[in-house]
């Protein structure tokens, strides 16, 4: 298999101009000492201006891009396979586009699978991209906010994943003693400032701490709390997103590590069941003869899928921590929207059937199918019926449309 680069970095545009600028300058800021690299956008049909932006940034002058235009959405797996077609590195590295790398991420990651010859995919860590400032509560009884909070002139609603110990309500969280809140650093390491709207709140008890500082509501029940340049450096929090992946007991898809800090635990290689497709590498004539990403899938659980392929001849799947990306995270697509809840509920049968055996897949495929009943949820009903048409009946893959 001829080779012009060590390295093709493949990342998938669908509509992603937002996210063009965070990723491409933190490629133009590679350190790539002994090796080289190309970086390969493949466009799955978008209908924004977004490669018209990407060309007029002249990333190219900086790194070897090459942008290769499909004429349809191919989805994650289609469209990473569409780029390897056009790939002349000796490795390919799956990259997501809402992302930004460290500079020391290709080098580290390179360097790590060359190293580990019995590695055939290395995972890099994935960082959530802000950091985070944690709130806890001092409350006799319970302090009720507005779910919508101003960081820095920002609207920001606030996300389940950083909440503990709360009752997430659609425009109210009701915090207790015990809750905390994690609030992301929107303008980077700088300076913050946050005001939290109070619905419920008593004046003589209630107060939001921040490190070793208590605040307290104004007359108009709005909590503001002011943290300068050094106060955000020493409280800042980096919570992990993606250590590795893996599959627990009922069969679902799991990042290890998801919202916890980033510590010591993270800081050393391992072995991982399966990688996550943010950002994997592997050898690409391993790649070919898997036969790539099944196009089926579209995309979710198609990387573990992929995974189970690539380690079925022995070899090993690596968490690289010191290979770095800050990843937003469903930037693509809404979690637990009705497309991202089909394609969950579907292609985990697909992967079932494909990698375990078709008991389990009836097992599941009615266990999923009846909670769709139970929840009144079409998307999680459509995506079992799919699964079943797609493995048993063997007909053409269909698309849940909402």
């Amino acid at each position: 298999m001829s080779t012009k680069y060590d390295v093709s970095v493949i990342v998938i545009n669908y509509n992603s101009k937002k996210y063009i600028d965070n990723l491409f300058d933190s490629l133009a800021g590679l350190v790539h000492s002994d090796f080289s690299y190309e970086v390969i956008v493949v466009d799955n049909a978008s209908t924004d201006d977004s490669i018209a932006y990407l060309e007029s940034k002249q990333y190219d002058s900086k790194m070897n891009l090459n942008i290769v235009r499909s004429d349809t959405n191919r989805g994650f797996a289609g469209g990473n396979n569409y780029g390897v077609k056009h790939a002349k590195g000796e490795y390919i590295v799956f990259l997501n586009n809402d992302t930004a790398v460290d500079k020391m991420w290709l080098e580290e990651l390179y360097h790590f699978i060359k190293k580990n010859k019995n590695c055939v995919i290395a995972n890099s860590k994935l960082l959530f991209f802000y950091d985070y400032i944690e709130l806890t509560f001092q409350t006799k009884d319970k302090i009720v906010l507005k779910r919508d909070i101003e960081i820095n002139n920002h609207i920001y609603y606030a996300d389940g994943k950083f909440i503990t110990n709360c009752l997430c309500e659609e425009k109210e969280l009701v915090c207790f003693g015990h809750t905390t809140v994690k609030l992301p650093l929107l303008d980077g390491k700088a300076a913050h400032s946050f005001c939290i709207h109070t619905k419920l709140w008593n004046g003589d008890t209630d107060s939001i701490v921040v490190g070793k500082k208590e605040y307290k509501a104004d007359k108009n029940g709005d909590v503001k709390i002011e943290l300068n340049d050094e106060e955000v450096k020493q409280l800042k929090i980096t919570l992990i997103q993606n250590a590795g992946s893996g599959i627990d007991k009922v069969y679902n898809g799991y990042d290890i590590g998801f919202c916890e800090a980033d510590s010591s635990k993270y800081c050393k290689p391992y072995e991982i069941n399966n990688g996550c497709g943010a950002a994997i590498i592997m050898k690409k004539e391993d790649f070919v003869a898997c036969k790539g990403f099944d196009e089926r899938f579209f995309m979710y659980y198609e990387d573990t899928d992929l995974s189970y392929r690539m380690k079925a001849g022995g070899g090993k799947i690596m968490f690289c921590p010191t290979s770095i990306v800050r990843h937003i995270h469903t930037g693509s697509s809404t979690e637990w929207s009705p497309f991202f809840t089909y394609h969950v509920y579907r292609n985990k049968l697909l992967f079932l059937y494909k990698n375990y055996n078709k008991k389990l897949f009836y097992m599941y495929y009615l266990r999923q199918y009846f909670d769709g009943i139970r929840s009144r949820d079409a998307a999680k009903k459509a995506g079992c019926k799919d699964a079943y048409r797609i493995a048993v009946k063997k007909q053409k893959n269909i698309r849940y449309k909402n």
